[in-house]
């Protein structure tokens, strides 16, 4: 018996010893002692595509396809430092950073690379399966050390909502933190579970959420989740929930705004000026100790204000403009 079908054996072993998954589905599991980035291709309804990367920790499974399977066969790479792959010679377009890509031809003219993929044979009429990482690789003698992995991404941030879309566009869900945006897509890589749990969130609350970044523009990122938990509420929660609704100032009731979430969209005689994001913090550059504070940043160029919160009621909020020292007095509509 050869080295690698014994290796196939005890990476089932270990595949089978794992919790099972909560639906059919093609999961990838992880045996091995490292974190594996891995992208999987297969045949979907427009056609051969290409998803990646998962970040899967050892020990651990990632939902890839949601079940039940509509195919037997379908398509993996895995690219791990210190990791050396073994393929089938079955090419499939990827990126460096998160990607999902429809066809599987002209990667290198439509800006991709060309990678080989291995097969996964699920077997005949098979509503879902669990593949192996380890059927696939053999770790490189001089591997860096699992614990030099870069950590996943945590932060706090507040749920704005999900937004639908039609295909080829993929639906996303959108939180904000302190001065970044932070997007999840629907694209195959978030388990199906998890995206419903998303859709019922309660906007304007506070999320933890862990995963991976890839950085879009300056103040946005796409996030590859892996986790998102509601925060108990706090005094920040509380004050972002009075600024929800329509206000108009005192001094100019041409000057509006609109509050929803952690979005606030200005206006001026009936016409929207720009949009900005918030948050309540308790400190604000270099402003500390005299909180809480509004924190605005400028959806397109990332500019930020900070405001000292004077009052905020049903009826009334009062800022005071730091860089200025001036202070605004809004009245609820």
């Amino acid at each position: 018996m050869g080295f690698r079908t014994v290796r196939r054996i005890l990476g089932l072993l270990i595949v089978l010893s794992l919790p099972p998954s909560a639906q059919a589905a093609l999961d990838l599991c992880n045996d091995t002692e490292t974190e594996q980035a891995v992208a999987i291709g297969y045949k979907g309804p427009q056609g051969w595509a290409s998803r990646g990367w998962w970040r899967i920790t050892p020990g651990q499974c990632a939902t890839v396809v949601p079940g039940p399977l509509l195919h037997r066969f379908y398509y993996l790479r895995v690219e791990t430092e210190g990791w050396t792959f073994h393929d089938d010679k079955l090419a499939f377009c990827v990126a460096d950073r998160i990607f999902a890509i429809d066809g599987d031809t002209n990667c290198a003219r439509r800006g991709y690379r060309q990678e080989a993929f291995a097969r996964i044979d699920t077997g005949p009429d098979a509503p879902g399966y669990r593949h192996a990482l380890s059927t696939n690789l053999t770790a490189d003698e001089d591997r860096p050390a699992a614990q030099d992995m870069p950590p996943a991404f945590q932060a706090e941030a507040v749920f704005q909502g999900c937004q639908a879309e039609n295909p080829p566009y993929h639906s996303f869900c959108t939180f904000i933190g302190a001065g970044q945006r932070y997007l999840i897509y629907d694209d195959g890589r978030v388990p199906a579970d998890l995206w419903q749990r998303l859709q019922a969130l309660p906007q304007g609350r506070r999320v933890a959420v862990t995963g991976y970044l890839e950085p879009l523009f300056d103040t946005t990122s796409a996030l590859l989740l892996h986790s998102a938990e509601v925060l108990a509420l706090n005094r920040a929660d509380r004050i972002l929930a009075l600024l929800q609704g329509d206000w108009s100032s005192a001094d100019d009731p041409d000057d509006r705004f609109r509050m929803s979430g952690a979005e606030r969209v200005n206006v001026y005689a009936g016409a929207e000026t720009s949009v900005e994001y918030v948050a309540i913090l308790d400190h604000c550059d270099e402003h500390s100790g005299q909180g809480p504070y509004l924190f605005t940043w400028d959806i397109n160029g990332g500019t930020g204000l900070c405001y000292r919160i004077g009052r905020v009621s049903q009826h009334e909020l009062l800022l005071q403009y730091l860089s200025q020292g001036n202070t605004l007095l809004y009245r609820r509509e």
